[in-house]
């Protein structure tokens, strides 16, 4: 006997149901991939030595706000990785290779302060905490792989699960995504004002033909 076709409302909802499965996959991806993207950024500011002989504080501001950068991600990937998102392993793996290969990258290749007349941030010792950070990333994320610990939740089969998946990637992508596409943007320049004349970045003279007005 042939099997009975399937009716038009079966039909429309297993394509439903495909089609949030796809969503639910590209969310989750953004939710792995943006705030390992950040972090990254933050890798890069807070790792590589720069001179901050003329800066407030010694650039101690900067670094304050990169390290809450960093730590806001780490929140994130910790979030992907206990709710088991497909890539989150890899992720927090790679994570642990930034600082560990560009901290002993700049170990070896420390620029040097002229006798003493310039001031880098992060001193060299400092550099060894984000290796040794990073090595922590990188075992713990072997482990994770080689014991089976961890690992990307098996498909979901009901609605109701693939709906509360959809939306828990949703929002931890969101949180991300906004951040990350603000970092790639193009610098605000020197004495820029918006159209309503509102004060977007430091102006360095007194001039008044020296404003920028942007969008």
């Amino acid at each position: 006997m042939l099997a009975p076709a399937p009716s038009l409302s079966n039909l429309l909802i297993r394509r439903l149901f495909t089609l949030c499965s796809w969503i639910n996959a590209l969310l989750s991806a953004i939710a792995v991939a943006a705030p390992l993207a950040v972090m990254v950024f933050a890798d890069l500011q807070l790792i590589v030595p720069r001179d901050v002989s003329g800066t407030l504080f010694g650039g101690a501001m900067g670094f304050q706000l990169y390290l809450g950068v960093w730590l806001a991600c780490l929140l994130g990937l910790t979030l992907a990785l206990l709710t088991r998102m497909p890539g989150a392993r890899l992720a927090w793996i790679v994570a642990g290779l930034v600082p560990l290969l560009l901290g002993a990258w700049w170990r070896v290749n420390y620029p040097d302060d002229a006798d003493g007349n310039l001031i880098f941030s992060p001193q060299s010792w400092e550099l060894d905490y984000a290796m040794a950070i990073g090595c922590g990333f990188v075992a713990s994320g072997w482990y994770w792989y080689r014991h089976g610990r961890l690992k990307p939740r098996p498909a979901a089969t009901s609605v109701d699960v693939l709906f509360l998946r959809t939306l828990g990637a949703l929002i931890l992508a969101g949180v991300f995504i906004l951040p990350t596409l603000n970092f790639i943007k193009p610098p605000l320049p020197t004495c820029a004002f918006n159209k309503a004349g509102q004060q977007l970045s430091v102006c360095l003279g007194d001039d008044p033909s020296e404003r920028v007005i942007v969008d």
